[in-house]
């Protein structure tokens, strides 16, 4: 279990109204928010809250410390994640994980870590991590979409090692290269210096 502080969920949901998950201090109509980090599910229904639930206390377990976030539900709507399910990108300060599709299922579970994982990554790892990723690893672009395909950037094959060290089920690794259990494991070691947290070898 994590001793961190309660994390702080600020609904701004039109679907849903979020009553758990608040600390003392906090003042929803104010907008203001108290605790080791605050998570903002904007027009997010149920069940797609249960994920990102899920997802930021896998970081949680780990030990991690997660960055504000802000969460925005946008149905089958390509455009705000530029024609992709999921993205991740910072607004003023703030994390902000676009959701653009209304199918709840376990690989949109995984898209919703992913994008997280990414929040922490561009949160938490330091140059010096990073360089070490780049050696193991062995790409030239950490985020160049026009350079290099999607699996050949740095910051794509970091968030998919976060998700498969952190994830709570046995999940294949078939979206970047260097997938075996012994690759996957290297790199997490490499970006958080520990063991990963469930890193299930079953299927890799």
């Amino acid at each position: 279990m994590s001793n961190h502080l309660p994390r702080t969920i600020l609904a701004v949901a039109t679907f849903l109204s979020i009553t758990v998950g608040f600390t003392a201090g906090t003042d929803v109509g104010a907008g203001t928010v108290t605790g080791s980090s605050t998570v903002e599910l904007v027009d997010v229904p149920a069940e797609f809250a249960a994920a990102t639930e899920w997802a930021t206390d896998l970081f949680d377990e780990a030990g991690f410390d997660l960055p504000p976030l802000r969460y925005v539900f946008h149905g089958d709507t390509r455009e705000p994640c530029a024609g992709r399910p999921g993205l991740h990108h910072r607004i003023k300060g703030v994390n902000v994980i676009e959701i653009c599709t209304s199918k709840m299922t376990p690989a949109t579970q995984v898209l919703i870590l992913h994008e997280t994982a990414h929040a922490w990554i561009d949160h938490a790892i330091t140059d010096e991590r990073k360089a070490a990723f780049q050696q193991l690893r062995g790409w030239t672009y950490w985020r160049n979409y026009g350079a290099a395909a999607w699996h050949d950037n740095g910051t794509e094959q970091a968030a998919e090692i976060i998700v498969w060290g952190l994830i709570d089920r046995p999940m294949a690794m078939i979206r970047i290269n260097q997938n075996s259990c012994n690759d996957l494991e290297a790199g997490y070691r490499a970006l958080t210096g520990r063991a990963p947290l469930h890193g299930f070898e079953d299927a890799c």
